[in-house]
């Protein structure tokens, strides 16, 4: 699979070099707040990551790595469901963990490439800026995919950028409209590339163990 229809759509180079930040409202003092948090569910990501990188060798690695890391981030942010995808430099997909993912590949690729053309997610790679919506039913970013086995009615995307790449999204959803606000979208903001490292870090990990360099 690949994203030719995503990256016919992107902005200009000059505007794709770094993540846009998130446009937020937030007085001083809510995002003093989000600042804060987002220091603690770093520590939790790192400490967790360490952890599990010490009792985990090879390929396993990368898979446990995106697994555990969504795990906090649905816990913390008391999320029904969550999903996460990685991308190489060609687009094409990598690894991916979907909420209650299809047993079909086919399927499976099927939902990944409907999301990214026409979804969240898509609208989130090629803006490269956190997407968050708070009534999936009135936001046209939002594919209600068919057979959907769970209801989304709000959601957040977060976008993973390893220098001037993305190598991946996370979506978050629940089936409440706005559960997810801007403090949250901000708390993400400032975690992007704790979470991103780590996520990296995993990735080599893996390549270079099968090559036998660690």
């Amino acid at each position: 699979m690949n994203l030719k229809k995503i990256n016919s759509q992107e902005p200009p180079i000059h505007n794709r070099l770094n993540v846009v930040p998130f446009q937020s409202s937030l007085e001083d003092k809510s995002l003093l707040i989000a600042a804060q948090a987002a220091i603690q569910l770093q520590t939790n990501l790192l400490k967790s990551s360490i952890s599990y990188a010490q009792s985990i060798n090879g390929s396993l690695i990368l898979k446990t790595t995106l697994k555990h890391t969504l795990e906090i981030l649905t816990q913390y942010s008391d999320t029904a469901e969550g999903s996460i995808f990685l991308i190489d430099e060609d687009g094409a997909i990598v690894e991916s963990i979907l909420a209650r993912s299809p047993v079909n590949r086919d399927l499976k690729d099927s939902v990944i490439s409907k999301v990214l053309d026409d979804g969240l997610a898509g609208w989130t790679l090629r803006h490269r800026q956190i997407g968050l919506i708070y009534d999936a039913t009135i936001d046209d970013r939002w594919v209600q995919l068919p057979n959907q086995p769970y209801d989304a009615r709000s959601a957040l995307a977060v976008p993973l950028i390893y220098g001037i790449d993305v190598i991946g999204i996370i979506t978050l959803t629940h089936p409440n409209p706005n559960h997810f606000d801007e403090e949250l979208a901000m708390v993400m903001q400032y975690s992007m590339e704790i979470i991103t490292g780590i996520i990296v870090n995993a990735q080599l990990h893996a390549k270079y163990k099968l090559l036998d360099l660690v």
